[in-house]
């Protein structure tokens, strides 16, 4: 046995009922090893029961280097620095340090809490949401780490924006009057001492972007959830304006300042940019002649608010200044997002976000693996994990790697655990006639297992069709994403278990429900990507002919089997993934590539093997 094995054995053995040697987590030690002690990259896909993370854990306390690992969910960030760290570290007699590094709006603002006494009459809060506001006050009286996850409650986001501050609007403890006890630098200062950084995708794309380094210098690197990564950090090293930045400016403009002219100039120029977006939400854009004549005023109403405040920090107080600053903060850097724009960089697509009443003109880069291989260098040991990795991944993240995706498998025996079932008795999914008949289809798996199904939509219309033809059909309990929040609803689909839970894409992947509240997964249709979509559009004629190959089948590909996923989350766990797409049996172009990215499942297109199968469990 080596002395790598020796030392993960010794730390699975502190697991419940002393662990069980994985020969698939053996494997992936070695390849981080191998990766950390070479100073190369890593591409691992790794099935659920594998133990991933002890798997990264143990070559890199091993080594001695200083790591940082990223994640995609809050709960994998949890249960690393509560759990699996602190396990690794105290069965090898590890002294090593960790710390969680979050972004500043997931901590309290002393300096926003500071101003709330004078504030409060203008944050228009709803009576539930002064209630919020009281908990919030209660508790920073009390806290030490000032962090959100900290706070049993639920806050709407209004309410913890009043008490947060995001980083573009934070001037840094240096120049704020509370910046001697700030939760945020607390954090990072305990992140800059540690030897193994928890931190999240969005931030670690955010350094990559960032002038100056938010992060400390590290020589390891761990992306676990790595199938989100490209995604994550096309949104974060992108560009984003709109009108909804002006008003804001406008607003918090007024609570220092009695010049209404100013104001109303910020919001004229408000006004215009929402104007000049409307008719291309949705859509990728060009800088339009209306579009560049709302950009070029809300620059000119910028300029002309900095002036202003430069005039106003002779004259306001010290309980003012602070907010003064903030408000100078922002308005440069807005300036400087709009020449930015207004630069067209290359190798980006333009498009106009339509998810806010709002419009907002984004850039985002069409490719983001030049900009990790730049920041990588010859000096990282860089890992990617997921249970779900595609072939394509390297092209999609790191730029001339030639390191192929090294599979090591899952210690499930799948075949025995679960059916994949895809009824092709119906329709396709463009026919008039589907979404009857899929709707038919649900309700006679539904009955089968006794509600215990997650139900994953392509779109929230379908989602919604659905449910009005399963309430009254159906007699179990029917959840729906949106009618409360994702924990909630998460919350009770397991304490229910006979209830049904439908939701759409941000439950396809990151949600954990093991034992007998889940044993059906149905999914509506194959997740290709929009024909429309901006980004997707853009990477598609980026990708030339082989864009389907690339591009497309890559994310249907990664979404399935993250879906599919949801089902076995651990050795008891029996169920069946019903695919309602007949193409996943029918077109030969490429269903065997989307059925070999699955659990290795019994498959079968039978609904009554598949209803026997429900009943017996």
């Amino acid at each position: 046995m080596s002395d790598l094995a020796k030392k993960l054995a010794q730390v699975t053995e502190t697991l419940a009922g002393g662990g069980e040697a994985r020969p698939q987590q053996l494997r992936m030690a070695e390849i981080v090893e191998q990766a950390i002690k070479h100073t190369e990259e890593a591409f691992i896909e790794a099935g659920t029961g594998t133990g991933k993370s002890l798997a990264y854990l143990v070559p890199i306390i091993r080594s001695g280097k200083k790591a940082v690992i990223s994640t995609a969910t809050i709960a994998l960030q949890s249960q690393l620095s509560e759990t699996d760290i602190p396990r690794a570290l105290s069965a090898l007699g590890s002294p090593a340090k960790s710390a969680i590094f979050k972004g500043r709006n997931n901590y309290l603002c002393q300096q926003k809490i500071s101003e709330l006494e004078t504030e409060r009459s203008q944050l228009s809060l709803l009576p539930n949401e002064s209630d919020q506001l009281e908990t919030v006050l209660e508790w920073a009286e009390r806290t030490t780490t000032g962090d959100k996850e900290d706070l049993d409650a639920t806050l709407s986001s209004n309410v913890w924006r009043s008490v947060s501050i995001a980083a573009n609007e934070c001037p840094g403890a240096s120049r704020c009057p509370s910046g001697e006890h700030c939760f945020s630098e607390d954090a990072r200062n305990e992140a800059y001492g540690a030897d193994i950084i928890v931190t999240n995708h969005h931030l670690y794309g955010m350094n990559i972007n960032a002038e100056e380094d938010i992060l400390p210098e590290h020589e390891v690197v761990v992306f676990d959830e790595a199938h989100q990564l490209a995604e994550t950090f096309a949104m974060t090293c992108g560009i984003d304006i709109g009108p909804a930045a002006l008003l804001s400016l406008a607003k918090q403009f007024r609570g220092v300042s009695t010049d209404e002219a100013m104001a109303a100039q910020l919001e004229k120029a408000a006004d215009s940019l929402a104007s000049a977006l409307e008719p291309f939400r949705g859509l990728a854009c060009d800088l339009e002649t209306e579009i560049v004549a709302a950009l070029v005023a809300s620059r000119a109403a910028c300029e002309k608010l900095m002036r202003s405040i430069r005039s106003l920090r002779k004259s306001v107080n010290a309980e003012l200044l602070a907010k003064v600053e903030r408000i100078s903060l922002l308005a440069d850097k807005l300036a400087n997002t709009i020449d930015l724009v207004l630069e067209e960089p290359k190798g980006q697509v333009m498009w106009v976000d339509e998810a806010y009443e709002l419009p907002g003109l984004k850039l985002t880069p069409i490719n983001v693996s030049s900009l990790i291989a730049e920041y990588m260098g010859d000096e990282k040991s860089a890992i990617f994990t997921s249970a779900t990795l595609p072939a394509q991944i390297t092209d999609h993240l790191l730029q001339g790697s030639s390191a192929g995706v090294e599979r090591v498998g899952s210690p499930f025996n799948y075949e025995d655990m679960g059916l994949l079932y895809c009824p092709t008795h119906l329709p396709p999914p463009n026919s008039e006639s589907f979404r009857p008949k899929a709707h038919e289809e649900m309700l006679e798996l539904i009955n089968a297992a006794c509600g215990r199904a997650l139900l994953l939509f392509t779109s929230f219309t379908a989602m919604r069709e659905a449910e009005n033809y399963l309430l009254g059909k159906a007699h179990f309990p029917i959840l729906v994403q949106g009618d409360q929040s994702k924990s909630a609803l998460l919350d009770e689909f397991k304490s229910k278990e006979e209830s049904c839970l439908l939701a759409t894409m941000s439950f396809w992947q990151g949600v954990d429900i093991p034992g007998k509240t889940l044993s059906l997964v149905i999914v509506d249709r194959i997740p290709f990507p929009r024909p429309n979509e901006p980004v997707t559009e853009a990477r598609r004629k980026h990708a030339g002919a082989r864009a389907f190959e690339v591009i497309d089948l890559p994310r249907a590909q990664t979404l399935l089997a993250q879906a599919a996923g949801r089902l076995i989350r651990n050795a008891e766990d029996r169920g069946v993934v019903a695919v309602l797409d007949s193409r996943l049996a029918n077109n030969k172009s490429y269903r065997w590539k989307l059925i070999e990215a699955l659990p290795e499942f019994r498959r079968t297109k039978e609904q009554k093997e598949v209803v026997d199968f429900l009943k017996n469990l």
